[in-house]
């Protein structure tokens, strides 16, 4: 298949996803519904989706992995577009990882981190993530939040120093994925807000380092209007990547097909990101559901991919005249008409 080109966009065109879209069909409350891809086998699935730029986590693809990796990228035309360390799966971090109350634990994941960003040079990604995972705490006074709050500032600040000792201006940018809750009841980090806070406190040398991720879901799980978040976060400079999917209210992380659930504000998603000319990949973080059969498992990329593909093209005919018009007359209920007709 032809990779799926999002055009006219400024910067990057083609589309991301990570290796974890095409999972078994696992959830909390029942095994995999699927056989379970090889992760390296995930690679030409994900070229034969259309996909330009891959993701993946340390534990998906290791510093070892990376060699062949590397080679079937190349072989399939594709590219590393984020990787990120995982600080949630392996059982040390039960309790967090920057935020534990362990000292040795925060030690581990400050190696993790610092290995993971040679292995995100190594696959030539220019971004590395960092999702605030199980950084939080279920019971009140598990932790003292100050503390952990400096424990993160410190953490992130050893990570920036050792990417500008180690590659100066190669270094990779690194984007943190604000998440409310869940594995978590209370996720430090859980907002853009906290985020771009935490990254104002970081020392100035690192600072230019450090962006923010938001993810549609997990906006709309804490109540929250995605959009807002990503203009807040194009405001600040600091819009480094993008994750989208939909989430049907404040449920758990569903994952499910960008455009989906809420088409209207998806399209003046794209038109806040054509006005401010943003040049980011568009990456999806969408779920192959367990009702999906095994042939069928790309499903969820080719909807999400068709879906931003129509919604761009939407957007880019939004009569941006119309639209000061009606925000000089205050005309907000006529806006939404007018969008509306641009969608419909």
């Amino acid at each position: 298949m032809q990779k799926i080109i999002i055009a006219p966009k400024k910067g990057k065109q083609g589309i991301g996803a990570g290796v974890w879209n095409l999972g078994a069909g696992r959830d909390p409350f029942g095994g995999p519904t699927r056989e379970e891809i090889p992760v390296l086998d995930r690679i030409p699935l994900l070229a034969d989706a259309g996909i330009t730029y891959i993701e993946a986590h340390d534990v998906e693809i290791s510093a070892r992995d990376a060699p062949r990796a590397k080679e079937l990228m190349k072989r399939h035309g594709l590219k590393m577009g984020m990787y990120t360390p995982s600080f949630f799966a392996d059982p040390i971090f039960k309790d967090g990882a920057m935020t534990s109350n362990d000292s040795q634990v925060r030690k581990h994941a400050l190696h993790n981190a610092l290995n993971a960003v040679d292995v995100t040079v190594a696959l030539g990604a220019e971004i590395m993530v960092f999702w605030n995972g199980r950084e939080g705490f279920d019971f009140v006074l598990a932790k003292n939040g100050q503390d952990s709050f400096r424990r993160m500032v410190e953490g992130f600040n050893a990570v920036g120093h050792y990417a500008l000792g180690k590659y100066g201006r190669k270094s990779p940018r690194f984007a943190i994925e604000p998440k409310p809750n869940e594995p978590r009841a209370n996720m430090y980090l859980s907002n853009v807000g906290e985020v771009l806070y935490l990254i104002s406190r970081l020392d100035k040398a690192v600072q230019p380092l450090f962006g923010v991720n938001p993810e549609t879901a997990h906006s709309r799980m804490a109540g929250l209007d995605y959009l807002w978040d990503v203009e807040l976060c194009l405001e600040a400079g600091k819009l480094f990547h993008i994750h989208l999917n939909s989430q049907d209210t404040t449920r758990y992380d569903q994952d499910l097909p960008f455009g989906y659930v809420e088409p209207l504000k998806d399209l003046a998603l794209c038109v806040a990101l054509q006005d401010a000319k943003w040049e980011g990949i568009l990456a999806f973080d969408v779920k192959a559901p367990r009702t999906d059969r095994q042939e069928d498992i790309a499903d969820i990329l080719h909807t999400s991919a068709a879906n931003l593909q129509r919604l761009w093209a939407k957007a880019a005919r939004v009569d941006r005249k119309k639209v000061a018009g009606f925000r000089a007359t205050q005309r907000y209920t006529a806006l939404a008409g007018y969008l509306a007709k641009c969608l419909y």
